[in-house]
């Protein structure tokens, strides 16, 4: 099973694909540390908007080092919380739309679920820590 991840809680944009027998195949991460700096902490809405711009660059990256199409994706998981409520719906939208799209089940996750997946890039071997995996297989069958 091959999953594709998006977090989008804070301040950092993150995508992996990780694979359940290959383990982590991509991780992107960008984060917003140089834009909130000038700010003393991190701004709500420049992160959402940050998260708009960033997260379609990182997942073609991902698919591409993880040398995966659509096609080859079972299912994607979000972060679902905890975290800025805009930033959150920026990932939420993004993988539940390409779920649509890709006809694939999306899970929405919160940590310690849905942060290590695209957090973990020390993350290897087979069923390297899948969050959600079982509930993935629940899901997908269903569909």
């Amino acid at each position: 099973m091959r999953v594709l991840g998006i977090e989008s809680s804070c301040d950092e944009s993150a995508v992996a694909v990780l694979d359940d027998r290959e383990g982590l195949l991509a991780h992107r991460l960008f984060s917003q540390t140089e834009l909130h700096d000038a700010y003393g902490g991190v701004v709500p809405e420049l992160a959402s908007r940050d998260h708009v711009r960033r997260l379609l660059p990182l997942l073609k990256e991902a698919l591409q080092e993880a040398a995966s199409k659509p096609a080859d994706i079972d299912g994607i998981a979000y972060t679902a919380g905890p975290g800025l409520a805009g930033a959150l719906l920026t990932g939420a939208t993004l993988g539940r739309s390409l779920a649509y799209a890709w006809d694939v089940p999306a899970v929405s996750s919160s940590p310690p679920g849905g942060t290590p997946l695209c957090s973990a890039p020390g993350a290897t071997g087979p069923r390297a820590s899948v969050p959600g995996t079982a509930r993935f297989r629940r899901t997908y069958d269903a569909h």
